[in-house]
């Protein structure tokens, strides 16, 4: 069974080298895979971020292992700020978590797309906790990914026992279960039974009742602006920036990412507040 998942670790090891390419600028290449049995269980280690990604059309869940140190270099080159590789901080930690997940769902949707499952909800996520990873043993997928100037990483597939089995060669369908006679049944007499009638709603409140107490999430945004990733990193203690809205134009009101009114920022009780000025505004206004 072990070396049926091998061009499915491959076709996952080359889209994780395209996506990395694209993310790098740099044509990236994946070696030739090598493949291991474990019966450890895998724990966190400071010197790798593990990923898990889960494929609920499939029913299985996969874990990728990176190099730390490379995935520094790495954002070194995304962010075209030439560097040692050396400790991560806070937001290049943040680019890291981003860039692994995005590769091991780019290889989560080659998996679904080689084995014919549906490449929706499919999600990956760093693991924090060895609680997080599936129980062994494993079959485990290594390969080198060449980035070119001298500088290779490898990246390892973890499969536990049941994606093995998810994976592996097909059982046979079972055979057709013999047709049983069936003696021929009565007819069926049901009771006579009334509609129940219907409360008629208030004008205008017709089926509210049942939403009243759901709770929305309301935000006022001051304005909004576009910055490329190099000018977000560089931020430090008094930059500014500039917002696409003058200060006299109000400001909008959201519920649940839904534009529903503009107002003014006031001061009620030194918190500040809105007053409405005007309720469904158009959207795009000349």
């Amino acid at each position: 069974m072990p070396d049926s998942l091998r061009p499915i670790a491959d076709a996952m090891f080359a889209s994780a080298a395209s996506v990395l390419g694209t993310l790098a600028g740099r044509t990236v290449a994946a070696g030739k895979s090598a493949r291991t049995a474990s019966e450890s269980s895998i724990r966190i280690d400071p010197d790798v971020v593990a990923t898990v990604t889960r494929i609920p059309s499939a029913d299985l869940a996969f874990v990728a292992r990176y190099r730390k140190r490379d995935l520094a270099r790495i954002v070194e080159l995304m962010l075209g700020t030439p560097g040692d590789g050396g400790e991560l901080d806070a937001m290049q930690l943040s680019i890291v978590a981003e860039t692994v997940a995005q590769i091991s769902s780019a290889m989560g949707e080659a998996l679904a797309s080689d084995t014919n499952h549906a490449a929706t909800g499919i999600e990956s996520t760093v693991a924090t906790d060895a609680g997080a990873f599936p129980a062994p043993p494993f079959t485990t997928f290594s390969a080198s990914l060449d980035l070119g100037a001298g500088f290779k990483t490898s990246l390892t597939l973890d499969f536990d026992v049941l994606a093995q089995h998810r994976l592996g060669p097909q059982a046979p369908r079972p055979a057709a279960a013999a047709v049983r006679h069936v003696e021929e049944g009565q007819p069926v007499t049901f009771a006579s039974m009334q509609p129940t009638p219907m409360r008629t709603a208030a004008p205008g409140h017709a089926n509210l009742d049942l939403v009243h107490d759901v709770p929305l999430e309301i935000s006022a945004v001051l304005g909004q602006t576009e910055l490329s990733l190099r000018e977000v990193v560089s931020m430090t203690t008094g930059s500014v920036f500039e917002l696409d809205k003058l200060s006299t134009e109000p400001i909008d009101l959201y519920v649940n990412n839904i534009l529903i009114a503009r107002g003014e920022v006031v001061v009620v009780d030194d918190k500040f507040a809105v007053k409405i000025s005007e309720l469904n505004p158009v959207v795009d206004k000349v």
